[in-house]
C-alpha cells in the first residue's frame, strides 16, 4: 500500500519514505507504526492501544513506544514543539496531524517517478554529456545566421556548461566525504519452495540457478530455470542431502556435495540445460564432515572445506583433477568453526576467507592461489559472517550485525562502509549474481517458541509462542520464573516469565546487536549469566543490569556455577580444553587440574558431570566413571552449551538423527525413551518438567537485489 503523506510518498510494502529528493528506508517497526497512524488519522491513540496494534500485545514499555515516536518525527523532520505530522496530548497519546490520502496504483502510473539522489546525478550527468555531444552543437550553431548573436550565445553555452561541470565536480566531491552512502534497493524472490532455501549460484549464462533447500532437517539441490520455472532436484538416494553446488566457469559443469552422518562425498557432473550426465566420485571426505566445494577459474582445480566430523573445525583444500593431487591451503589459525567460509575473487585466483580469531571476532583474508601468499585485509569486532568479494573485486560485502536485515560493504581496509540492501527479514548467505551487479541472499524467518512437558502426565503446553524467535530458555531455581532471550523489540533481550501464570517482562534493556549462545541461573536466583560468541556476561535478574566477567575474549564453553559465587567455564589453551573459575566477588581466576576438560556443576553435587581429556565421562560430588553403554560421553557438550544432564537416576541429552529428540534414559528400568522430537538442542530439566525449544519452519527464500549500481 502506498500513501500520500503531505510532500512524502510512503510505501509499507517497500518500507520506503520518498521525498522529492530523497528515498529513506524505514527500519520494520517504525513502518508498521507509521501504517498504522495512516489508518487512523485525527485520532488521540493511547500508548496502550499502539502497543496493542503496533506492537501486538508484546510487553513493551512506554519508553520504547516514545523513542519510536521520536525515530519517525526526525523522518518528517518534525518539531514535537510545533508538530506538522505528529501531535502530543499529554496523558492521552499522540495524533498524526498530516493530511494523509491513498494512492491508488492508476494515479501512480500517471505521477512520474521521484528521483533519488544518485538518479539526480546521474541524470545531470547525462544531460552534460548529451549537450555537449557534437550533433546537438551542430544544430546549434546552424541555427544562427548571425555571427554575432551565434558568438553571444556560444559564449553564454560555454559558461553555462563550465558551471554545470563545477556543480557537478563539487557534487562529487561532497559525495567522496560521505563516509556511509546508503544505497536502496528493490528485491525480487527467485524461489517460494516450502523451507529453507540457501547457498543459491547462478550458471553464467544466468539460465538457471541452484540452490540448496532444507526441509524436515533433510538437504535438497535444486537446479531451477528462471526463464520458465522448470525445476529438477539431484538425487542420490533416500536420506542423502545433497548440496551446496557451484557451477563451472563455462556452466557445463556442477560440483556438489551429498552427505550423511555416515559419509561424506563430493561429485562432479555435466549439466545441458536441465539434463544431468553421470555423477562422478571425486572425493570422499570424513563423515560428519558437511563441507561445501567451489570450481576455481580453471575447471581441474576445485576447493573444498572439510572438517574431522563433529564440532571440529575446518580446513581448506585445493583437489586438482588432472593428477588427483591435495593440497592442504595457506590459511588462517583455525578457531571455532574454523575456515568454512571462502569466496573466489570474480576474476582472479584469489580467495576470500572468512575465519574467526583467537577472540572469536571475525577476520577478512586474501589467499592468492597461484603464490599461497595469505594477507590479512580487516578484522570486524561484532559477530557477522559471511563475507565476499564485491563485483568488482574492490570490496567485500557481507551481512550486519546480528540480527542480520542488512548486506553491508566495505573497502579492503574495513573502511568506507556501505549499505548494499536493507530489508525487514534476517538475511544470510550472500552471493554475487552473473549480471555483475546484484546480489543474491537468503531471507526469512525461523521462529522459535518454547514448550514445556510435564514428564510424569505427558502433557506439553506453550509457555511463550510470539511471531519472533524465544530461545534458550531455563527454569529458575528457586521459584517458578522462566528466563529465555527474546526478540520482541528487535534485538536480542532477557525476558522473564512465570510457568503458571504467563506473565512475561522483559528484563534487560540492552539495545544492540549482542548474540547470546547459553542462559542459565545462579543457584540463589539473583544473578543470570549468559554466554556470548567470546564473553561471559553476569545479568542482575532484578535490575536488568550486566557486567562483563574480566576474562580474556576467547572461545569459551561448557559454563556453569560451582556455587552461588563462583562460575566455572572451560577455554582452549594450547589447542586443549581447560577448566577456569571465576570468583564473582574478588574476579580472581583460578585453574582447575588440567586432567578435566569440562565440568558440569548442578545444586545437587551427585549430578555433576566431568570429562577428562582421554573423552571419558565421570559423575558424582567425586568423580566416578560413567559405565553405561547407553550414556555417551559425546553427549556432553552440543556447540557452546551442555547437552547431557542427570537427574539422579535419570539422563537427559538432545540427539541428532534423521530427525532431532530429546531422550531419557532410566538406570534403574534399563529403558531409552523419546521424550519430544524438536530440531532445537537446548533443554531444561526441573522437577519432572521438560522445557525444550520448538521451532515453527516458515519459507526463507531467495531474493535478488534490483538497481543497484556497480562497484
Amino acid at each position: 500500500m502506498r500513501w500520500q503523506i503531505a510532500q512524502f510518498v510512503f510505501c509499507d510494502q517497500q518500507q520506503t519514505l520518498t521525498s522529492t529528493n530523497e528515498c529513506v528506508q524505514l527500519e520494520p517497526m517504525m513502518v508498521a507504526l507509521l501504517s498504522y497512524f495512516c489508518q487512523n488519522t485525527d485520532l488521540i491513540v493511547s500508548k496502550d492501544l499502539l502497543i496493542e496494534q503496533v506492537w501486538l500485545g508484546r510487553i513493551v514499555s512506554d519508553n520504547a513506544v516514545s523513542k519510536l515516536i521520536t525515530k519517525l518525527r526526525k523522518v518528517f523532520n518534525d518539531d514535537a514543539r510545533q508538530p506538522k505530522f505528529i501531535a502530543t496530548f499529554p496523558k492521552k497519546g499522540y495524533k498524526f496531524i498530516a493530511n494523509v490520502k491513498p494512492i491508488n496504483e492508476a494515479d501512480l502510473q500517471a505521477v512520474p517517478p521521484v528521483e533519488t539522489k544518485t538518479q539526480i546525478h546521474e541524470k545531470s550527468i547525462s544531460i552534460v554529456q548529451e549537450e555537449t555531444n557534437a550533433e546537438v552543437l551542430s544544430k546549434v550553431t546552424f541555427a544562427e545566421p548571425n555571427p554575432t548573436k551565434t558568438k553571444d550565445r556560444r559564449t553564454t553555452y560555454i559558461t553555462a556548461l563550465v558551471i554545470i561541470i563545477l556543480i557537478i565536480s563539487f557534487y562529487n566531491l561532497w559525495q567522496q566525504g560521505q563516509k556511509s552512502p546508503t544505497v536502496s534497493t528493490h528485491t525480487k524472490v527467485l524461489t517460494t519452495d516450502a523451507g529453507d532455501e540457501v547457498y543459491p549460484d547462478f550458471s553464467p549464462d544466468g539460465t538457471r540457478v541452484a540452490y540448496m533447500s532444507v526441509k524436515n532437517d533433510q538437504m535438497h539441490l535444486i537446479i531451477k530455470n528462471v526463464v520458465d520455472e522448470a525445476m529438477i532436484e539431484i538425487s542420490h538416494g533416500e536420506n542423502i542431502g545433497v548440496g551446496p553446488a557451484s557451477w563451472s566457469s563455462d556452466g557445463k559443469l556442477i560440483v556438489y556435495l551429498a552427505a550423511t552422518p555416515q559419509q561424506c562425498q563430493y561429485y562432479i557432473r555435466t549439466v545441458n540445460g536441465l539434463e544431468l550426465g553421470e555423477p562422478q566420485l571425486i572425493h570422499n571426505c570424513p563423515a560428519g564432515s558437511y563441507g561445501k566445494i567451489a570450481f576455481s577459474h580453471d575447471n581441474n582445480r576445485l576447493i573444498y572445506a572439510e572438517n574431522s566430523g563433529g564440532n571440529t573445525p575446518y580446513s581448506l583444500f585445493e583437489l586438482n583433477l588432472t593428477n588427483d593431487q591435495i593440497k592442504r591451503l595457506n590459511q588462517p589459525e583455525r578457531f571455532l568453526g574454523g575456515n568454512f567460509q571462502f569466496d573466489l575473487h570474480p576474476t582472479e585466483n584469489k580467495l576470500l576467507i572468512s575465519s574467526p580469531d583467537k577472540q572469536q571476532w571475525e577476520g577478512f583474508y586474501s589467499l592468492d592461489l597461484e603464490t599461497d601468499e595469505l594477507t590479512l585485509l580487516f578484522k570486524q569486532n561484532a559477530y557477522i559472517c559471511c563475507g565476499i568479494w564485491s563485483h568488482s573485486g574492490a570490496r567485500v560485502v557481507l551481512m550486519g550485525e546480528h540480527p542480520a536485515h542488512q548486506l553491508l560493504s566495505y573497502d579492503l581496509t574495513g573502511h568506507d562502509k556501505q549499505v548494499v540492501h536493507s530489508g525487514s527479514r534476517q538475511i544470510r548467505s550472500p552471493r554475487r549474481h552473473v549480471n555483475e551487479t546484484d546480489y543474491l541472499f537468503s531471507s526469512g524467518k525461523d521462529n522459535y517458541n518454547v514448550h514445556l512437558i510435564d514428564l510424569s502426565t505427558k502433557k506439553e503446553r506453550v509457555i511463550v509462542n510470539d511471531s519472533v524467535d524465544e530461545r534458550l530458555a531455563v527454569f529458575a531455581h528457586h521459584n517458578n520464573q522462566i528466563a529465555y532471550i527474546g526478540l520482541a523489540s528487535g534485538n536480542e533481550e532477557v525476558w522473564l516469565t512465570d510457568s503458571e501464570s504467563k506473565q512475561r517482562k522483559k528484563l534487560t534493556q540492552f539495545n544492540d546487536s549482542r548474540h547470546y549462545v547459553d542462559l542459565l541461573w545462579s543457584p540463589d536466583g539473583n544473578y543470570l549469566v549468559a554466554l556470548t560468541l567470546n564473553e561471559i556476561h553476569l545479568i542482575n535478574s532484578s535490575t536488568g543490569l550486566f557486567e562483563r566477567l574480566k576474562i580474556p575474549q576467547a572461545q569459551i564453553q561448557g559454563v556453569s556455577f560451582k556455587s552461588a559465587e563462583t562460575i566455572s567455564y572451560s577455554m582452549k589453551v594450547n589447542a586443549q580444553w581447560q577448566v577456569y573459575y571465576y570468583q564473582l566477588n574478588s574476579g580472581e581466576v583460578l585453574a582447575e587440574d588440567k586432567k578435566w576438560q569440562f565440568i558440569q556443576y548442578q545444586i545437587t553435587a551427585d549430578n555433576n558431570l566431568w570429562l577428562d581429556q582421554e573423552n571419558k565421562l565421570f559423575s558424582g560430588e567425586l568423580p566416578i566413571a560413567v559405565i553405561s553403554q547407553k550414556i555417551s560421553a559425546k553427549n556432553l557438550i552440543n556447540g557452546r552449551q551442555f547437552n547431557l544432564a542427570k537427574r539422579g537416576p535419570l539422563w537427559f541429552w538432545f540427539e541428532r538423527n534423521i530427525q532431532g529428540q530429546i531422550q531419557g534414559y532410566s538406570e534403574i528400568t534399563n529403558v531409552l525413551t523419546t521424550l519430544t522430537l524438536t530440531e532445537t538442542a537446548h533443554f531444561d530439566i526441573t522437577n519432572n518438567e521438560l522445557l525444550f525449544g520448538d521451532i515453527e519452519q516458515l519459507n526463507s527464500n531467495i531474493y535478488q537485489t534490483q538497481a543497484l549500481p556497480s562497484n
